[in-house]
């Protein structure tokens, strides 16, 4: 056994809360406290296995090396945004709706991101396009389980998300069979032709907006989830319609605004945008109602 020991403790309940559907391979599956998924590594998969050890510490388990570790801890760190909160809870406590958020989702921390690799976080955005995120995670769950590949670890079975060539493989009307429509299934393997998605990552805001957007069907909604879950840019996706839910029933008494006045307030939260979306979405998702929060 592994163990990442924090700076700050995590509520673990709170992080799980992302995962709307855990019964199903998203690839990620959680059953209570214990989170689970296949890690590929160099075209290898590696069952990885994770839960709470104590307020201040994550034990992992799993059947890969000493070799292996130091990559897969760093994935988990950066996928769980369980670097130190500090900082960011000092900025919280400078607004009053901020802190109120803190308070209320206290030990969830910095923010995370939606995807182990840059292709499998732009399927995903693709995939929620005007549809519910439920439905979006049924469907990623199908392209999971028809196409990624599945790893059995004392006697779990443990779900990468499909590689590129898998995909290719696949096909648009095998795309089709999981629910997705004609132009996103095309679209999702235009995406899967690219061979230096990875490389988004070194890329600015600028660039990496720019190169999203040249594929047709990829628009500013798609592009800035994607910047922000996805490559971890401090971009705020004021489009998302939960975002501006949550925003204007905070600092608006609940009458909706527009994405230009939602950036508006964002640009307030400075170096803290991104993660301050995470509390949002978590207070759109769950606790919306005024009574629970004010």
């Amino acid at each position: 056994m592994w163990r990442i020991e924090l700076e700050s403790e995590v509520n673990w309940e709170l992080k799980m809360k992302f995962f709307l559907l855990p019964e199903l391979p998203t690839p990620d599956v959680v059953e209570g406290s214990i989170w689970r998924r296949a890690i590929v590594l160099e075209n290898e998969a590696f069952a990885v296995l994770a839960y709470p050890e104590r307020e201040k510490a994550i034990a992992v388990e799993g059947n890969f090396t000493s070799k292996e570790w130091k990559t897969i801890r760093e994935k988990l760190v950066e996928y769980f945004g369980l670097q130190n909160p500090e900082e960011l809870y000092e900025f919280m406590e400078g607004d009053e709706k901020l802190k109120m958020l803190k308070e209320r989702f206290y030990g969830f921390g910095r923010a995370g991101l939606m995807s182990m690799s840059v292709f499998e976080g732009i399927v995903k955005a693709v995939i929620q396009q005007q549809i519910s995120f439920v439905v979006a995670e049924k469907i990623a769950a199908k392209v999971v389980q028809k196409f990624g590949e599945t790893v059995e670890w004392n006697g779990l079975k443990f779900y990468s998300f499909p590689t590129q060539r898998a995909i290719l493989k696949a096909g648009v009307e095998r795309l089709r069979e999981c629910g997705l429509s004609r132009r996103k299934a095309e679209l999702i393997l235009e995406i899967a032709r690219e061979e230096s998605l990875e490389e988004l990552r070194k890329a600015s805001e600028d660039e990496a907006y720019e190169y999203l957007t040249s594929f047709k069907g990829i628009g500013r909604w798609t592009a800035e989830l994607v910047l922000s879950m996805v490559l971890g840019k401090n971009v705020f996706p004021a489009d998302d319609l939960g975002v501006r839910r949550a925003v204007s029933r905070l600092y608006f008494n609940g009458e909706l605004q527009s994405a230009d006045k939602v950036r508006e307030v964002a640009r307030k939260f400075g170096r803290y945008a991104r993660d301050i979306l995470f509390y949002l979405f978590l207070y759109d998702r769950f606790f919306s109602k005024k009574s629970e929060l004010i």
